[in-house]
């Protein structure tokens, strides 16, 4: 009973000692969990205070720009305010000095509003003229330009039927010489060489002055030429000296004005356009043409139109030359169309008062018409001309001078862009050739090529040849032909 009694205490001890060890060991590990457990808190406590420093930082930062947003806006509210204050004072300055010099200006013709009117703009330009009159005189601000053209052309002749390959020149050169004193006073002077050789003279082509105050009003006096219903189309015809349906170049030496489209001029004739032209140098009458000229120039929206009269007298008996008529033409998209009447006399009204047994007295009716068609790489030019010529016993170089060249003709020439600045035509053409509408013997119809080049702007090169053939009861011998004409302008 004993030895049960010890052995049991044995047990009972060994496992109290059990149990004494098992709570020692749990004991050991709860320190380090509870250690690792503040370390984490730590750290994300941290974390967490630096996010809401940068969050807090981005606010203000945020807020620092709006700050400065702010005052930028109330800075350019400031400035617009400041400017619009400027603004209307500037505006109310402005209307006192309208309105003190209303005040000084008060009496004078009212400024015109529409100068395209004539007799309001004639109520202008005297009170312009009349002002002038007190400004004394100003310094010049001289501004001096040279512009010019020179032509030089090589022809051959017939080289179907002449003996020899023959040739002929035709040369022009014009020199111009512009001159501004200031706004309103400017001049011109001219130098010109042209005539059917290679080396013509050089001479004097005008001068004149010019005083304009406004783009609807200006005044000329000096050397002036006047020119009306042009040949534009037809290549042949072209030079206003030589040819025109309406009126060839008149030069004076006289006073123009220049009023809202009105152009009046005055003066005596001078060059070509004055009797010592052509008149007798034995007799000593002296030169004594003078020359009046009337043109309505209306231009609106591509539309135009001119009618115009002249006068000239010779102060000789019935010796007179009366020219009047219209040029008018419209122009929409590709399709332009020109039309001219022109109306001819010289020896107005001479009864036998000349030579007794002869009337003098030569009119002419001429009517030109110019339709032409350009789009794109397409273009045809045509002109057709038609003259009714009165008769007269007066000497046909005396009556019209080569002005209308022929009574009849017709002209087009269709033509294609074939490059960059090239241009081959076709021209056609039927001519009478003369002045009597009686004769059939001149008649011909040209046909052949002509080559433009435009390798730069101002220089145009024309290459051409053609073959002449004779119709009707013309029995000239058909001929080949070929030129090149250069011009260039500076």
């Amino acid at each position: 009973m004993k030895k049960m009694t010890l052995s049991a205490i044995v047990l009972g001890l060994a496992a109290a000692g059990a149990f004494a060890q098992a709570p020692a060991a749990a004991p050991a590990a709860a320190p380090a969990e509870q250690a690792a457990a503040p370390a984490d808190s730590v750290k994300a406590a941290e974390e967490a205070k630096k996010a809401e420093e940068a969050k807090a930082a981005e606010e203000a930062k945020k807020a620092e720009e709006a700050k400065a947003a702010e005052e930028a806006k109330k800075a350019e509210e400031a400035k617009a305010a400041e400017e619009a204050k400027k603004a209307e004072e500037a505006k109310a300055a402005e209307e006192a000095k309208a309105a003190e010099e209303a005040k000084a200006e008060e009496g004078k013709p009212a400024e015109n509003t529409n100068p395209g009117e004539v007799a309001n703009a004639a109520g202008n330009a005297f009170a312009m003229l009349k002002a002038s009159m007190n400004e004394e005189t100003s310094a010049a601000q001289m501004e001096v330009k040279f512009s010019g053209s020179a032509e030089f052309d090589i022809y051959s002749g017939d080289v179907l039927n002449d003996d020899d390959f023959n040739h002929s020149y035709w040369t022009t050169f014009d020199f111009n010489i512009d001159v501004k004193f200031n706004d309103k006073w400017s001049a011109h002077v001219g130098l010109e060489a042209d005539g059917p050789i290679d080396n013509p003279g050089v001479g004097y082509n005008g001068a004149f002055v010019q005083y304009k105050p406004a783009d609807f009003f200006a005044v000329k006096f000096g050397d002036l030429t006047f020119v009306e219903g042009a040949f534009k189309a037809y290549y042949g015809y072209d030079d206003p000296q030589y040819n025109a349906a309406g009126m060839k170049e008149h030069d004076i030496r006289g006073l123009q004005i220049d009023l809202a489209g009105l152009e009046l001029g005055f003066g005596f004739g001078r060059g070509a356009n004055d009797r010592c032209a052509w008149a007798d140098p034995t007799e000593d009458d002296g030169c004594k043409v003078y020359n009046a000229h009337v043109a309505y120039e209306f231009d609106y929206a591509g539309q135009h139109l001119r009618p115009f009269f002249d006068y000239k007298s010779y102060q000789e008996e019935q010796h007179n030359e009366l020219h009047a008529g219209i040029d008018a033409g419209i122009s929409i998209g590709g399709f332009s169309f020109r039309a001219v009447y022109g109306f001819h006399a010289d020896y107005l009204l001479d009864d036998e008062d000349i030579v007794d047994g002869q009337d003098w007295t030569s009119t002419a009716h001429a009517i030109l018409a110019e339709p032409s068609f350009d789009v794109a790489m397409f273009q045809i030019k045509t002109s057709i001309f038609y003259a009714i010529i009165s008769d007269t016993d007066a000497p046909a170089s005396d009556a019209w001078s080569t002005e209308i060249p022929e009574y009849f003709f017709v002209y087009a020439e269709p033509a294609l862009k074939v490059g960059g600045f090239m241009k081959f035509g076709i021209p056609v053409e039927f001519h009478t050739n003369t002045l009597d509408d009686d004769r059939d013997d001149t008649k011909t119809i040209d046909v052949g090529g002509r080559l433009y080049l435009t390798p730069v702007e101002n220089l145009d090169i024309t290459a051409f040849g053609m073959v002449d053939i004779p119709i009707g009861d013309n029995e000239d011998d058909t001929a080949l032909r070929f030129g090149v004409e250069t011009v260039f302008n500076f």
